[in-house]
């Protein structure tokens, strides 16, 4: 996530595929019986996960006074910062950036850096709007606007020339408007405030380029190397951020059947397609269409954006409006070429958002039907090779869907009756043709807007889950076969 409007899309997403599904419940037989021994341990209780870095040493967590940190495996947890709502840990693990829930109705939130190790973390700002960085966090960057001078300031972090007593952000362009965006790729930012565009090419040398009008926000590739701006004839241009040269525009209109269209928003995929997001000037229609070299062709979609559940994969969201009083979302999933994955008529069946592969050739999913008055779900795995299926003992949770690395298993947690007639919980592995059980889950995976963490080497799962009478959060780590 580089930039605050990319996570109220997901929350926007998540509200919309509530209302298709059905809750979770207990149905058929418990299955295979699991020992109460299996290795499921409480990591942090009170507590909702929020991140643990590639190689396990440290997990970070929010509790009701803060976020905390603790050394991993068993490290007791220090209070870091106030409650942050995202952290983002460098590729080394050496640094993690964090940032609040938005305060001052939506205006402002607070960014921290903190580098484990450390008793603290430093507080770099408390009136952000947007936030972004590098994969390496080399860099953060955010805007602050100050009402008494009325300016808006796009500011930059070195994070390797912080000390551990401060840091000094310093300004990488000032515009006298609240309507400043900008979003980050590899280490070039791309400002826009209105129809006008600016490229900091690369944030250690802080140079300023104006880019003109766009008749849309521009975009910036995911690695900085290319960024579009929209021209008044409909076209898109892309050029190559180094040197400024046009690689290659489309016209993504057609004038014939969309003459009184517009662009609501673009970004580009990292595979180099344009996914255009249009809108009729006067009517709520909306569509989508992905534009490369060769050209622009419609893909399913009414508002498309990356889908932060696999890197990778894009989300469209479809209205269906069948009368003037209800609307409905859909969803279909695309790969970076805008290619269908997971179509609106089959992710619209599922009980769980889809789980994709890393390269997203296989794809997993459920469709939960009603049985003799019992809720049934089944479960599905495509591949290149073929579709597989099989019936779930149980019903799957909605919390947690996920391919194992390597995409050799799907995990996930499922709701079953035990033999006593009460709800169980278990944390489940299916291979595409048989299913295990991992381990018994005290309640189940909490409502957490994160995803669960799945770390390799060795291979575990870090999951919130609700705990005791009160079902209040709790982390558990989970070891996988």
């Amino acid at each position: 996530m580089g930039s605050v409007w990319k996570t109220a899309g997901l929350v926007l997403l998540g509200a919309g595929l509530a209302a298709c599904r059905s809750d979770p419940g207990g149905g058929g037989d418990a299955g295979t019986e699991v020992d109460a021994g299996a290795p499921v341990q409480t990591v942090a209780q009170g507590a909702t996960l929020l991140e643990v870095d590639a190689r396990q040493t440290f997990l970070l967590s929010v509790r009701a006074d803060g976020t905390y940190a603790q050394p991993l495996p068993e490290g007791a947890p220090s209070r870091i910062s106030d409650k942050a709502e995202r952290a983002v840990i460098a590729s080394d693990g050496g640094a993690v950036v964090l940032w609040s829930p938005q305060q001052d109705h939506g205006l402002t939130r607070s960014v921290w850096l903190w580098r484990p190790g450390t008793d603290a973390a430093l507080a770099l700002t408390s009136r952000a709007w947007n936030v972004a960085y590098d994969t390496g966090v080399s860099f953060v960057a955010f805007n602050e606007y100050d009402d008494a001078s009325g300016t808006n300031s796009v500011r930059v972090v070195q994070t390797d020339a912080c000390t551990p007593q401060s840091c000094s952000p310093r300004t990488a362009i000032e515009r006298p408007s609240r309507d400043v965006r900008f979003q980050a790729g590899g280490r070039s930012l791309l400002v826009s405030e209105g129809r006008q565009a600016w490229l900091v090419s690369d944030v250690s040398s802080g140079g300023v380029t104006a880019l003109g009008t766009t008749e849309a926000e521009p975009v910036l590739s995911p690695d900085g190397a290319r960024h579009v701006l929209f021209d008044a004839a409909n076209h898109l241009q892309v050029f190559d951020t180094a040197t400024r040269a046009l690689l290659w525009e489309q016209a993504w209109r057609d004038e014939a059947t969309r003459k009184d269209w517009h662009v609501s928003s673009a970004f580009m995929t990292g595979a180099g397609t344009v996914i255009v997001n249009i809108q009729a000037d006067r009517t709520p229609e909306t569509g989508s269409v992905a534009c490369d070299a060769t050209g622009c062709r419609d893909v399913e979609g009414g508002v498309c954006r990356s889908w932060e559940g696999s890197p990778g994969a894009v989300v469209c969201l479809i209205n269906r409006c069948p009368s003037p009083d209800f609307c409905r979302s859909e969803a279909a999933y695309l790969d970076g070429l805008g290619r269908t994955l997971i179509d609106t008529a089959t992710a619209s069946q599922s009980s769980v958002y889809p789980a994709f592969s890393a390269d997203l050739q296989r794809q997993a999913w459920t469709t939960r039907e009603t049985r003799d008055g019992a809720k049934v779900d089944t479960l599905w795995w495509r591949s290149p090779e073929g579709t597989l299926q099989s019936p779930l003992e149980g019903l799957a949770d909605s919390n947690l869907f996920m391919f194992t690395p390597g995409a050799r298993q799907v995990l996930f947690a499922r709701t079953v009756t035990t033999a006593d007639g009460k709800a169980g919980h278990r944390l489940s592995l299916w291979d595409g043709a048989a299913v295990s059980d991992v381990a018994v889950l005290e309640g189940p995976p909490y409502s957490n807007p994160l995803s669960p963490k799945v770390r390799d080497n060795p291979l575990a799962l870090y999951l919130t889950v609700s705990q005791g009478p009160g079902g209040a959060p709790a982390v558990i780590r989970a070891a996988l076969p």
